[in-house]
């Protein structure tokens, strides 16, 4: 870390909530949206311009989102 640059202290609490938010959407995901069948969560920070791969995210099987077999 060069000399004089402050540490973030808060970095952790930021992603902690970002996984929060990201449970709880995909535990609504499935109610509002029964046709879908995974989400993509995007983690993109834009201060720092260091950009992730979307991540799949497998959502609870329903009759609208699981082929009949």
């Amino acid at each position: 870390m060069p000399v004089g640059l402050r540490v973030n202290i808060q970095g952790s609490r930021v992603q902690k909530a970002a996984e929060a938010i990201t449970g709880a959407v995909q535990a609504l995901a499935g109610q509002v949206f029964p046709w879908a069948s995974e989400m993509r969560v995007r983690h993109e920070w834009s201060y720092a311009w260091h950009d992730h791969q979307p991540e799949p995210i497998s959502l609870p099987a329903t009759d609208k989102n699981t082929p009949k077999t």
